[in-house]
């Protein structure tokens, strides 16, 4: 594929706030040249803000769902209820 995909990456409540998650989301960036895409629930603003502090942000309704259905194989329930971020090399190459 042309993308990475992160879908649910946590760190369990008792071990946030101890760098855990930067360090493993600094070692996928490594990982790869490809734009990154991650999906989570938008019910989970606190994941939210994490990853928009490291620079990933909201892709549009639209742009979502198209994105969820593409990448994704979950259902239609699923998608209503999930958010897709975008890192900045998937927002250089497709601006809205």
């Amino acid at each position: 594929r042309d993308v990475t995909l992160i879908r649910h990456a946590y760190v369990r409540p008792a071990r946030q706030r101890r760098g855990i998650g930067s360090k493993l989301l600094a070692h996928l960036r490594k990982q790869t040249d490809r734009p990154i895409l991650i999906g989570t629930w938008a019910a989970a603003a606190w994941a939210v803000r994490f990853y928009e502090k490291y620079g990933f942000r909201r892709v549009s309704t639209q742009e979502k769902d198209r994105l969820l259905k593409e990448y994704w194989s979950i259902p239609a329930r699923q998608i209503q209820t999930s958010v897709v971020l975008a890192d900045e090399k998937w927002q250089q190459a497709h601006p809205e």
